[in-house]
């Protein structure tokens, strides 16, 4: 809630505030029964990034670039 808050009080100043959820990356922290590996998720979020706008204000989005509903 913060985030979407966020994103309504910061819209004005030209800043886009949301979510970004990286998956479940075979990290030390993610654990050997991870999903996916780094460049995956990092590619994913770099292609996510890039097709920003400002529909997607507030919002929760995943790596592959779709909608996490709250």
């Amino acid at each position: 809630m913060m985030t979407k808050s966020m994103s309504v009080d910061l819209k004005e100043h030209g800043i886009l505030a949301l979510v970004l959820h990286p998956g479940w990356v075979l990290t030390e922290m993610g654990g050997p029964d991870a999903l996916i590996d780094t460049t995956t998720s990092v590619s994913g979020l770099l292609k996510v990034m890039a097709g920003l706008n400002d529909a997607s204000a507030g919002q929760f989005i995943s790596f592959k670039g779709e909608i996490v509903p709250w």
